[in-house]
């Protein structure tokens, strides 16, 4: 028959090396051992139940059932276990971009956590603000694509994007087609530096006509003007003013435009560049009869 201490022995071998198998017979023990062998068995219940939680944090299965609140040697790794699953949840936080997670119970691991999280959060503003400047850049160089850089008026790209963008979105507006009378007269006889002037007092003096039409410089001495708000007797009215107003000022040469306007209304079926030659066509129609009383004038 073994002995106490091999039975008792054999028992704490099979707690350390084969858990499964650990059973202690009470029976089989005195009975003034009977107290020792309770607590013996409690106390290696209590340490296979930390080395299974041990186990399972080590291979970060935080989802393992916990020691029963009686084991308080179990105390310290429930413990961990918890500060583990409240750092997995701040890191998930981390994850969807709060930077402002921050750990303080985890010794030099909060230290290196708290480190990476603060630059991880100057990275994400320091990459706000690279986005910001090349935004602003992007913004600046569609500018700088758009603007006709003599008269900072629209430019034709600007003015085409647009013109397609209100005929795809059916909307009514007006098409004004508008040339500078005698530029060319203008450059050969006073010089470029004055024919840009004579360029820059018409566009200025478009400008001042209504501040929602879109107005653009589509090309050496010819405007285009858009705008919903007129139609095409008001349009009419408003550019025979701003002729007039341009004839009567004070200069070494005579001033002055020619216009065509049509109406484009939303069931319009003709292209960008059609209409764009109906509105010139309407221009020289203009032209031609401004030379015609001039004529007969003489």
């Amino acid at each position: 028959m073994d002995s106490i201490a091999d039975v008792l022995q054999d028992y704490l071998n099979n707690v350390i090396y084969d858990p499964e198998h650990a059973v202690l017979d009470l029976q089989k023990l005195p009975e003034e051992f009977q107290e020792f062998g309770k607590n013996l068995v409690f106390f290696s219940d209590c340490v296979m139940e930390m080395g299974a939680l041990a186990k399972a944090i080590s291979k970060g299965n935080l989802g393992v059932v916990l020691p029963s609140p009686i084991n308080e040697m179990a105390a310290p790794l429930k413990a961990l276990h918890a500060s583990l699953k409240h750092l997995t949840w701040q890191t998930q936080q981390v994850a969807k971009g709060d930077y402002q997670q921050r750990v303080d119970f985890m010794g030099d691991f909060s230290e290196a956590f708290n480190e990476m999280v603060e630059q991880l959060e100057q990275r994400r503003l320091n990459l706000l603000t690279d986005i910001c400047t090349e935004r602003e850049k992007l913004k600046e160089f569609q500018n700088i694509a758009n603007i006709d850089t003599l008269t900072q008026l629209n430019n034709r790209r600007y003015g085409m994007e647009v013109m397609e963008k209100w005929l795809l979105e059916g909307r009514s507006f007006v098409l004004c087609f508008v040339d500078i009378d005698n530029l060319k007269f203008v450059n050969d006889w006073y010089g470029h530096a004055e024919g840009d002037k004579y360029i820059t007092c018409i566009s200025d003096a478009m400008s001042e006509l209504t501040p929602e039409a879109v107005i653009c410089r589509i090309g050496g001495d010819e405007f285009m003007l858009l705008s919903e708000d007129w139609n095409s007797e008001v349009a009419k009215e408003k550019l025979e003013i701003l002729r007039k107003r341009l004839i009567n000022c004070n200069c070494a040469y005579e001033r002055s435009i020619s216009y065509g306007v049509i109406k484009v209304g939303s069931d319009n079926t003709l292209k960008v560049s059609d209409l764009l030659s109906a509105a010139d066509e309407k221009m020289y129609e203009y032209k031609r009869a401004y030379k015609l009383r001039q004529k007969r004038k003489s």
